[in-house]
């Protein structure tokens, strides 16, 4: 017999050997199975707890098992942050220069600057309410935003302004040997916006006697101002008045004119303005037809004597530009006294002077002690 048959029925009895002896020790696997088998196919028996411990436990549960597993101490839980607020309150009072200590600490090592500097509170959020109803309050002149009830007004569609309001009556009688009622009422309208000043101003007149009437008239004037940028003492403007008096040679008077003004003096107490322009007049119901071009020159002087006293001055001058048209202009003249409850004392005087009347007197003048009432 070769070598090479002495080494194979050597190997082969060892084999047989080990298996004779597993199958002694009762081993139910037999020794042959990871033959031909991959690693990947082969059977673990011993396995590491740590290597695969993210693969059975949910991620909350992985720093608990790797404590166990490693024998490592829990993690301490982190104190909650505090409020910047709260940390200013509890921050204790610096110490005069001579007690700090030696070794300053990082707050105390700060510029003075920054540590003397207090602290910026950031602004109080208001509510969506009171929001809600400054907008609603505010909101005059946007079209994207329509307050139910308010577009008719007209500070929706021209923005915020300041109003004035008042209302004038007066009454005068007399019965006896002469029997006679005099009635004056009027009402003015005054809005200051952020870019125009419009004023508008009615009154009526009508006096009788036990037979006749004696006087009846009425006065519309309305004038709109824009401001300018340029300078604000110079702005321009438009009148339009309306003129009714039963007993001039015309029904119906017509005035339009626009034109520059200026305001030369202007204080808390004192307003004066003059103005300048050109525009026509016409009468209906007059033996003067036609279209009359005219300039106009007016000043207006306001002024408050006192909290409760204030005097005011109007002149309106409109000349022809044709000589043989004739000129005309008005005066007017108030003295006002407030009383309480909005009430005021007023006496006034109009005077209407014209050139060329048509066979009717020049002049006529207006006089009355009124209550006011402003609201």
């Amino acid at each position: 017999m070769g070598w090479f048959s002495l080494r194979t029925t050597f190997v082969f009895g060892l084999l047989f050997w080990s298996a004779h002896a597993s199958l002694a020790r009762g081993d139910d696997q037999n020794v042959f199975h990871e033959i031909g088998r991959s690693y990947f196919e082969s059977p673990i028996t011993d396995v590491n707890e740590a290597e695969f411990v993210h693969y059975l436990d949910p991620k909350e549960d992985l720093s608990s098992s790797l404590s166990d597993i490693m024998q490592l101490p829990p993690l301490p839980e982190l104190p909650a942050p505090k409020k910047p607020e709260a940390a200013a309150e509890e921050k204790p009072a610096e110490a005069p220069a001579a007690e700090k200590p030696a070794e300053a600490t990082p707050e105390e090592a700060k510029p003075a600057e920054e540590v003397a500097a207090p602290e910026k509170k950031e602004p109080e959020e208001k509510p969506i309410e009171e929001i809600e109803d400054l907008v609603e309050e505010h909101s005059y002149g946007y079209l994207d935003y329509i307050p139910y009830g308010q577009y008719y007004h007209i500070d929706y569609w021209f923005g915020e302004a300041t109003w004035k309001n008042s209302a004038e009556l007066g009454f005068n009688g007399q019965t006896g040997n002469t029997i006679s009622n005099s009635l004056r009422v009027g009402a003015k309208v005054r809005r200051e916006g952020k870019r125009t000043i419009f004023t508008s101003e009615f009154k009526h007149l009508r006096t009788s006697d036990a037979e006749n009437l004696t006087q009846n008239n009425a006065f519309y004037k309305h004038r709109l101002e824009w401001p300018l940028k340029l300078h604000e003492r110079w702005a321009l403007h438009e009148n339009t008045n309306l003129e009714y008096d039963e007993f001039k040679a015309f029904d119906l008077r017509l005035v339009f004119n626009g034109g520059l003004s200026y305001k030369p003096y202007k204080t808390d107490r004192t307003d004066w303005t003059l103005s300048a322009g050109s525009g026509f007049s016409q009468e209906f119901g007059s033996p003067q037809k036609g279209v009359i071009p005219e300039a106009s020159f007016g000043s207006d002087f306001t002024h408050n004597l006192t909290d409760r006293q204030s005097i005011t001055f109007n002149l309106d001058f409109y000349p022809a530009f044709e000589a043989n048209e004739g000129y005309r202009f008005t005066n007017e003249a108030s003295y006002t006294i407030a009383l309480d409850h909005g009430l005021s004392l007023k006496m006034s005087a109009y005077d209407r002077y014209d050139s060329t009347p048509n066979n009717r007197k020049r002049n006529d003048l207006d006089y009355a002690c009124l209550l006011l009432w402003e609201f």
